[in-house]
């Protein structure tokens, strides 16, 4: 166990996870940089193949980083043993797939995939606990159907309900609206905003919703395997909803990670026709880069 003293619930710091697939090494995180807040809700968001899936793997102990440091709950999760990281999936965090179907037994009723992660537990009554699962998703009607019988909005609702079967303090979701109609897809977030505010859920969640900066109080945008940017509204908002608050006003922050790197976006470098290399200097207070004059 780490110290937790002014620490984030979730703490990523330099990680790098690299695949080796035939005799090509791909490198999907690259000094990556993270930190959340206990009871915060984050929206993750970035282009396909920038990161995002990896990271939400990495965090839920699928997968374990080639470097760097992650800490959840005071938990290091790369120096946890095996049995300590089977503990760690089992009840410290709950995942929730885009694919509907991916996250249920198709042959087993709602009621019973939502009892099954119990069985690995020592909880109570699990019949009971499932049921206030479901009725807390609104499928208390739905308890005795299997998966063909539940809509696909249903299915994500009982998929919700699995991931928090074991009361885990994080719950992550990758893209679980991806699949559902816009109207279902609501249905969704405003769960989601349920869950965070009664439970004190930590939850983070990868989207491509265009409005999500509306919905929650902090977006990350993940770029070639690293935090680039973060967009936070001005006024402390920290549930999600699916009602897009237009009229919030946000700010735009480009992110420093730990060793002092920067993103820049392309456009800017290209329009002051910085390439390879810039010179950095300090100015009336502020950090100016410029172009290498010998630069063609």
């Amino acid at each position: 166990m780490v110290s937790q003293a002014n620490q984030p619930y979730v703490l990523c710091e330099d990680v790098f996870k690299i695949y080796k697939v035939a005799d090509l090494e791909v490198v999907a995180l690259r000094g990556l940089d993270l930190h959340v807040d206990k009871g915060e809700v984050v929206a993750i968001v970035g282009a396909s193949g920038s990161g995002k899936s990896t990271l939400l793997s990495v965090l839920a102990g699928y997968d374990a980083p080639s470097a760097g440091q992650v800490v959840i709950g005071g938990k290091d999760l790369l120096r946890a043993s095996t049995r300590e990281m089977e503990e760690y999936r089992r009840n410290e965090v709950g995942f929730i797939w885009q694919q509907t179907s991916r996250n249920l037994f198709p042959y087993l009723t709602a009621l019973e995939n939502v009892a099954l992660p119990m069985m690995l537990t020592d909880a109570g009554d699990k019949q009971r606990r499932a049921a206030e699962l479901l009725e807390l998703v609104g499928l208390t009607h739905r308890a005795h159907h299997t998966h063909d019988k539940l809509s696909g909005g249903e299915q994500q609702r009982v998929a919700i309900a699995v991931a928090l079967a074991n009361r885990p303090p994080l719950l992550l979701a990758d893209e679980p609206t991806g699949e559902l109609d816009d109207a279902t897809a609501s249905e969704i977030l405003d769960l989601f905003g349920t869950i965070n505010k009664d439970m004190d859920t930590t939850i983070l969640i990868v989207t491509h919703d265009p409005q999500i900066a509306y919905k929650v109080g902090r977006v990350v945008m993940i770029r070639d395997g690293k935090m680039a940017t973060e967009i936070r509204r001005k006024i402390t908002y920290q549930r999600i909803t699916s009602e897009a608050e237009t009229d919030a006003q946000l700010e735009e922050f480009t992110l420093v990670d730990g060793s002092g790197r920067v993103q820049i976006p392309r456009d800017l470098l290209d329009r002051l026709n910085i390439r390879d290399r810039a010179r950095v200097n300090i100015a009336n207070g502020s950090i100016v880069l410029t172009p290498d004059e010998k630069t063609p």
